[in-house]
């Protein structure tokens, strides 16, 4: 398999963020991506290794087409230069990541005595604007929850839920033109909570995860949404005690009864789903260290083991946007709803790391609240 082709496959099966995982050199090798050219592996393996990969899909995805074209200049003069590259393997290696990511139609393989590895600027092979540029990526995935939860995107989908089109795509399983790291910006009142009544951008973090886990009674498709930031501060409990878990706090009681008004008031109750947990319905909720971190926790040297109660009632799954984005936990403090001991619960502060805060802690500036809802 040519190198470009295993790079585009690579990304259809796992998302654009897998280009920077460590993993990446192994499944090229797979492919027998490098059988051509065997050189080609350390200029990837150059790129993969820095912040080079993480620009390309910056410039492929929001910047215009002069844009990444100068920032591709740039990456081949920088191998080149510093690497100690040779131009041709490393013109062929960058454009092989352009091509995976859709912006060149095809590469032309090299010659018997020469490397040409040249850009198809002006036969077709190049899209013919920025919005092309951005939209062949997405292009690539099928219709379905799960390709589009590998990909990380950020599209603003507002509109698109305004006008209905968003629901259609979630109601029919098909999550056309929907990505972890889109979002829908809403004007959201808690009822009793000082600060709000402002906009708030909610990030899509997931897909149908909600399906698989028999326990919450969840039969529709759907899109899983959290707060960009925390909307808003307050405690857990008024006292230092986690008696009763999070199922008997004061947060889930008072607070996320608000919350959840709030949302319907914003997006509408028949656009928010349902679901079983903590004894009860609901239609939103604090998110779990698993939902968050995945199977390992950052930072502090803390593990599960350290938890008196981790919760698994929300399945164990890490959502796909801090997953594939891992910055996007890193928004201010928040709470979790998992145990700690008998007066605290789990914590994220805002560098990233989860942690744990007494229950009864409501500073104006930290202990906020991010609580995540199912959108149909």
């Amino acid at each position: 398999m040519k190198l470009q082709e295993a790079l585009r496959k690579v990304i259809r099966q796992f998302g654009i963020g897998f280009l920077q995982d460590k993993r990446l050199m192994s499944f090229l090798s797979d492919y027998k991506a490098f059988d051509d050219y065997p050189a080609a592996a350390d200029v990837i393996k150059a790129i993969a290794a820095g912040k080079f990969v993480k620009e390309l899909c910056r410039c492929a995805t929001e910047e215009g087409d002069d844009e990444y074209l100068k920032f591709t200049d740039s990456l081949k003069e920088s191998l080149v230069n510093d690497g100690g590259f040779k131009q041709e393997l490393a013109g062929y290696a960058v454009d092989s990541v352009s091509f995976a990511l859709g912006i060149f139609s095809f590469i032309p393989e090299p010659g018997d005595h020469s490397f040409q590895a040249a850009r198809n600027s002006n036969a077709g092979g190049r899209r013919g604007s920025a919005q092309g540029v951005k939209d062949s990526i997405w292009g690539y995935a099928p219709d379905g929850a799960d390709v589009h939860r590998c990909f990380l995107r950020g599209k603003d989908l507002t509109s698109a839920f305004e006008s209905g089109e968003l629901s259609k795509s979630i109601a029919d399983g098909s999550f056309r033109d929907i990505f972890p790291g889109d979002y829908i910006t809403k004007n959201v009142t808690v009822p009793g909570v000082s600060g709000t009544g402002k906009s708030v951008k909610f990030i899509i973090a997931d897909l149908d995860t909600a399906l698989g886990i028999s326990s919450l009674g969840v039969t529709a498709h759907h899109a899983v949404i959290v707060p960009d930031v925390p909307v808003f501060q307050t405690y857990m409990n008024p006292t230092d005690t986690t008696s009763g878990g999070y199922a008997a706090s004061y947060m889930q009681w008072t607070y996320m009864p608000a919350f959840a008004w709030g949302l319907a008031s914003a997006f509408g109750q028949q656009h928010l789903l349902s679901f079983n947990s903590d004894g009860k319905p609901n239609t939103c909720r604090l998110m779990t260290l698993s939902m968050v971190f995945g199977k390992t926790l950052p930072g502090n040297g803390k593990s599960y083991s350290d938890y008196q109660g981790v919760d698994k009632s929300i399945g164990e799954e890490q959502l796909a946007v801090f997953s594939l984005n891992p910055g996007l936990r890193y928004k201010g403090w928040y709470w979790l709803s998992d145990v700690y001991d008998s007066s605290g619960f789990a914590y994220v502060y805002d560098d990233g790391d989860g942690v744990y805060a007494s229950a009864s802690r409501a500073s104006a500036a930290r202990d906020g609240v991010r609580p995540f809802a199912l959108l149909v």
